[in-house]
């Protein structure tokens, strides 16, 4: 069985570069120009089974260009050439085996460098979806209307009107697609615009609320009614998930996570009902002259064993050139 860390791993912890450089907000460090990234591992926990790879290249600003997906046989899956300005994207094409796997994206920008058209095509160069928007900004509120029209010329529009009473700080954002209400927001903010508390409320019942404690760490309660399950998730002042527990009235699962020094993930402890531990994985790194990684073991431990005996599960290794 495939641990459940994994999934974990990569749900909370995936970095999200898109209002910096890509390479410093995905924790590279120096003037890096391109990264291979090397997947070893398998389902039964052994570590030397290729699982694919990626390739990176990255401009002298430190933006994303190209990158190259590989799978497990070497052979190319997919390859995307970026077409950019800084961190405002204004073509990307991806080549994939053939033509049913490609498509590209390309976007139009106003003065104030926000979306105002989004193309969506297919491998063949047909236009697959396109997304307009229309921006009204006023004192303290705005409406934001996103129309998307798919290749057979169906419609769907998405209408966001937000307002800020500057009073007390409370924003209000309301989305509405096509007339029906998709999900109503409420923000609460300190003096200093941070978000202290907020809730999303969606028209099934479902809803996320999360709150900043006065020493920057958070709390965050998800409810699906589908499933009628929660999700809480207590995060450090670095935005680092350190618990997560999902709970249902059939299932119950709670993860701890540890982190390094320089705030990578060093370890997750998955526990059952009545804490016992379910899964146990600790993570080794090597690092180069920079201090970026170059090699990351998982370690998978008994939790079976009176003995600690750890095995490798999964090796990622990193090939970095710097300009």
């Amino acid at each position: 069985m495939r641990p459940q860390y994994l999934a974990l791993i990569l749900i909370l912890l995936a970095p999200h570069p898109s209002r910096s450089q890509e390479a410093a907000a995905s924790g590279l460090k120096g003037p890096v120009h391109s990264v291979l990234t090397q997947d070893f591992g398998d389902e039964n926990g052994g570590s030397d089974k290729p699982l694919g790879s990626l390739y990176a290249i990255y401009d002298e600003q430190g933006y994303q260009s190209e990158i190259f997906s590989y799978k497990p046989d070497g052979s190319l899956w997919a390859h995307t050439i970026i077409t950019r300005k800084g961190n405002q994207i204004f073509k990307s094409q991806t080549i994939g085996a053939g033509p049913s796997e490609s498509f590209s994206i390309e976007n139009i920008f106003d003065a104030k460098g926000r979306f105002i058209e989004t193309d969506e095509y297919d491998g063949y160069g047909i236009l697959k979806n396109k997304a307009a928007l229309k921006f009204e900004d006023r004192p303290n509120s705005s409406t934001t209307r996103r129309i998307e029209t798919n290749g057979d010329g169906v419609e769907k529009i998405r209408e966001t009107v937000e307002t800020t009473d500057p009073e007390n700080g409370v924003t209000h954002h309301v989305s509405k697609v096509d007339g029906e209400l998709a999900h109503d927001w409420l923000i609460q903010r300190d003096g200093n615009g941070v978000a202290e508390k907020d809730k999303i409320i969606f028209p099934d019942g479902s809803y996320s609320a999360r709150e900043r404690r006065s020493d920057g760490s958070t709390v965050e309660d998800r409810y699906h009614a589908a499933t009628q399950s929660h999700t809480y998730q207590e995060s450090d002042a670095q935005g680092h998930p350190i618990e997560v527990i999902e709970k249902s009235d059939s299932s119950y699962l709670r993860c701890t996570y540890s982190f390094d020094r320089t705030g990578r993930p060093a370890g997750q402890i998955n526990y059952d009902a009545n804490g016992k531990i379910v899964d146990k994985t600790t993570n080794e790194y090597t690092d180069d002259s920079f201090g970026n990684w170059i090699e990351m073991k998982v370690f998978l431990w008994d939790t079976k064993s009176d003995t600690a005996n750890p095995k490798i599960a999964r090796t990622t290794r990193r090939f970095i050139s710097y300009y």
